[in-house]
């Protein structure tokens, strides 16, 4: 099978699903395969590699879990009990009660309701931002890049260091689906340039961000400076390497072949068939319309997280300033950069609450921190329905393709069968 896929990739053919969808249909699955887990280049990983890259991963995790809960009040979070009682305006809320009878924290329930709402419009947001991306190399029906999408963002949000981002270029290049099949290298280009993209954008908002704080409070964090000229020249730079790379596609070609080529013609070859495909993803730089689709849904993609950030926030009794929750939402995209764990644990929360100092919120404080762990919890919720769903019904259109094929092998033997009782009867006459 191994040598099919790269023989495939290599010639700038779609997957076929006894190659791609095993790794990719159910992310956890994906991860497990050496194919998911596949390099730039596409090849397998060895065992030793895939577990090396789960240790890195957990290992992350747990430094990151560490230096949030070596401060946090774990035991006044959870030592308590819940009591669903009526709040504000006559609505429902959720809240921990002491022994002393003192509340420790509570949340909205009408707010929890109406961040899932967000949640939703947010996945779909995520999903037609895509769209602009690949529509000057393919033409791939919403319904695909809904279930692509689906498993995707899954895979991506659970899997350590970023293994998931192949999951949907590999959705998207098998051969046996209802659409045009995208070559991978054209759809990880697409998601390369939709991450870097992503970056500008956040690193940008944080700059933004930071003018609203008091120069004498910034100044006892210059951490955040730093960090936000960081993100700003990695992704920058990111940005002019794709730039470069597609607009000076035949010096790159030329130059990729030599420097390679000394090391294997072979390994040459294959590389450059994948940046080719790789910089077909990268067509819709081409199209300014299509770049301003993709920026104006991104812009209001992220309006909506932060907002939501906000209003969960005001759901857990939080006063905090709108421009906190966009500080919040910016440090984690940027923190994401540093590679994470399983499940973004530690990571998360960590880089979510790295700002409330500036903002006068007290990152130690129970109600802060249950509102950190519940906001990580119900993202992670909402993306594992999602993927699961997703799985689902790729799985059973998938079966339901493999019946149409039988059954047209059927007729078909049916009708060869026919023809030759036919032509035996003609004969005998």
């Amino acid at each position: 099978m191994t040598d099919q896929v790269n023989h495939n990739l290599k010639n700038g053919a779609a997957l076929p699903q006894a190659e791609a969808n095993a790794v990719a249909v159910v992310a956890i699955h994906a991860a497990s395969t050496p194919v998911a887990s596949a390099s730039l280049l596409h090849q397998p990983l060895s065992r030793r590699a895939l577990w090396l890259r789960w240790a890195i991963g957990l290992g992350l995790g747990v430094l990151f879990t560490w230096l949030s809960l070596r401060d946090w009040p774990v035991a006044q979070i959870f030592d308590g009990r819940l009591q669903f009682v009526h709040g504000h305006f006559d609505a429902w809320m959720v809240r921990l009660i002491s022994d002393r009878g003192a509340a420790i924290w509570s949340l909205d329930l009408p707010i929890l309701g109406m961040y899932l709402l967000m949640l939703t419009a947010i996945h779909w947001l995520r999903v037609l931002r895509w769209r602009p991306l690949l529509e000057p190399y393919a033409k791939v029906p919403v319904r695909a890049l809904n279930r692509a999408g689906a498993i995707g963002f899954m895979a991506v949000f659970l899997l350590p260091l970023r293994l998931g981002e192949f999951a949907r270029p590999l959705l998207l290049a098998r051969d046996d689906v209802d659409h045009d099949p995208v070559p991978f290298g054209a759809g990880l280009g697409s998601v390369a340039l939709e991450r870097v993209l992503d970056g500008l954008l956040v690193a940008g908002l944080l700059f933004v961000v930071l003018f609203e704080v008091h120069p004498a409070t910034l100044a006892r964090y210059p951490g955040f400076r730093i960090g936000a000229w960081l993100s700003v020249a990695v992704f920058a730079s990111a940005f002019a390497a794709l730039l470069a790379t597609f607009w000076a596609r035949e010096f790159t070609m030329r130059w990729t072949r030599k420097i390679i080529g000394i090391i294997s013609i072979a390994l040459a070859d294959k590389l450059l068939a994948l940046v080719t495909s790789f910089i077909d993803g990268l067509a819709v730089l081409k199209s300014p319309l299509h770049v301003a689709q993709f920026v104006g849904l991104t812009v209001v993609y992220w309006g909506v997280n932060g907002l939501g950030i906000w209003l969960f926030a005001r759901g857990f009794g939080l006063d905090m300033p709108i421009v906190a929750a966009y500080a919040m939402m910016a440090c984690v995209v940027v923190g994401m950069m540093v590679p994470s764990g399983p499940a973004n644990a530690g990571t998360f929360w960590h880089f979510l609450l790295l700002p409330a100092g500036l903002y006068g919120i007290d990152d130690h404080a129970p109600r802060t921190v249950a509102f950190a762990l519940a906001l990580w919890m119900v993202q992670t919720g909402q993306l594992m329905v999602f993927g699961l769903w997703g799985s689902w019904v790729d799985a059973r259109m998938l079966a339901r393709l493999r019946r149409e094929e039988t059954a047209d092998r059927d007729n078909q033997a049916d009708d060869r069968d026919d023809e030759d009782d036919e032509a035996d009867e003609a004969l005998s006459k």
